[in-house]
């Protein structure tokens, strides 16, 4: 009996540490679990966040097209001045 009791006193400590580190483990899958969770949910919404920068970057296109507009228009009317200029020089 002496031997029996001496050895479950032995494994005490083994068992305490063997629920100490069962418990840092179930702790640290949990955090881990939590992590991968929240960079999921970032993940989705940087997907979002890109469809919806593609959508702004379609809705502005016509205003980068108004630049062409523009220069199109001066060459236009530097064209009208040299004609007149030249209608005006000939008369």
């Amino acid at each position: 009996m002496y031997f029996l009791a001496a050895n479950n006193e032995a494994y005490t400590g083994w068992y305490i540490g063997i629920a100490i580190g069962f418990l840092i483990v179930t702790v640290v899958v949990i955090l881990v679990g939590m992590i991968l969770s929240q960079a999921a949910r970032i993940g989705h919404q940087a997907l979002d966040g890109i469809e919806l920068m593609d959508e702004a970057r379609d809705a502005s296109l016509p205003v980068w097209d108004l630049q062409l507009i523009n220069v199109s228009a001066t060459s236009i009317w530097r064209s009208a001045e040299n004609a007149r200029k030249l209608l005006m020089e000939k008369r």
